[in-house]
């Protein structure tokens, strides 16, 4: 029974550690198991009064999709000034990972 355990309990520490980072963010603090965070990357201090999101998302690190740039969020909201400009973050045991694009800004 301790041998079946110890083994069992092996398996699960290498397994995290070998894929535990497979799917990541790519950038910013990671947790091991989670991760969530906000990252503010421009801002004028100018009020707007638009606001777009966009986000690319990551499985398991084998498979990326999705569009965050800045010229896909200004063409969808028809924001012409941005104004502010934050990344927010997300991860889940490697397994999946997004990173989520939001302007601010006026037409």
């Amino acid at each position: 029974m301790n041998r079946t355990f110890f083994f069992s309990t092996l398996l699960v520490v290498f397994s995290s550690l070998f894929f535990g980072n497979c799917a990541s963010p790519g950038f910013g603090p990671r947790g091991f198991l989670y991760t969530k965070t906000k990252i503010g990357i421009f801002g004028t201090g100018e009020s707007s009064k638009r606001r777009a999101t966009s986000c690319v998302h990551s499985v398991l690190g084998l498979v990326s999709f999705g569009d965050a740039s800045l010229e896909f969020l200004k063409s969808r909201s028809k924001i012409q000034n941005v104004t502010e400009t934050n990344w927010t973050t997300l991860s889940i045991v490697g397994i999946y990972a997004n990173l989520c694009v939001e302007i601010s800004g006026n037409e």
